[in-house]
Formats: C-alpha cells, sequence, structure tokens
C-alpha cells in the first residue's frame, strides 16, 4: 500500500510539474506537502483500525490459522508504532529538527 500511495505521488508530481526550474519543482513539492501528509497519516489511521478486521478476515478465510491470527492481533499497535515514528523522523523531519537544534545551540 505504502509503495503504491508513493508511486502514485511520484508519478502525480512528475506529471504536474515538468521540472522547469528548480524554485518551480520546490514550491509544487511544497503545494503537496500537507496533502501528502494527510495521505500518509490516513493510511496509518486506516491500519490502526482495520488490522482486527483484515487479520479476522484472513483467519475466517483459513488464510491464517487460529495461532497466527492472535499474534498478529496483538501485534497491531507495535506496527502503528513503527509507522507514527517512521512518519515523524522520516516525514516530518523530527530528527534533522532536533539536530539542528542542538547545533545551533
Amino acid at each position: 500500500m505504502a509503495v503504491l500511495l508513493t508511486a502514485l505521488a511520484g508519478y502525480l508530481l512528475m506529471h504536474r510539474l515538468q521540472t522547469d526550474s528548480v524554485q518551480s519543482v520546490q514550491q509544487s513539492i511544497d503545494d503537496w506537502r500537507t496533502t501528502l501528509t494527510a495521505m500518509r497519516w490516513t493510511v496509518i489511521a486506516v491500519i490502526a483500525f482495520g488490522w482486527n478486521h483484515l487479520v479476522a478476515w484472513l483467519a475466517d478465510a483459513k488464510i491464517l490459522s487460529q495461532a497466527k491470527a492472535t499474534r498478529l492481533t496483538g501485534l497491531r499497535w507495535r506496527a502503528v508504532t513503527w509507522l507514527v515514528l517512521l512518519e515523524l523522523v522520516l516525514g516530518q523531519g523530527v530528527l534533522v529538527n532536533a539536530i539542528g537544534l542542538m547545533v545551533r545551540a
């Protein structure tokens, strides 16, 4: 899902930008930044709230055993936590901003 959304966002950016100049590319990326952030947080929310339904559906379809379904149900918040951390570090640049603040201090 993340790969598909990344590819879609890349295609849309490439198609809309046509790389006239570096400034126009940066302006277009800045224009899309809020939309892309909202899309990433929406995917995280869908995973958080849809995880149990997906695991139950896979168990009902006999794709997963009951033991694996139980284990996966227990891992939901761990997966969501990792996705939120990745979003904060990579998407929002929290780590880069923190290092920048330490260097300035």
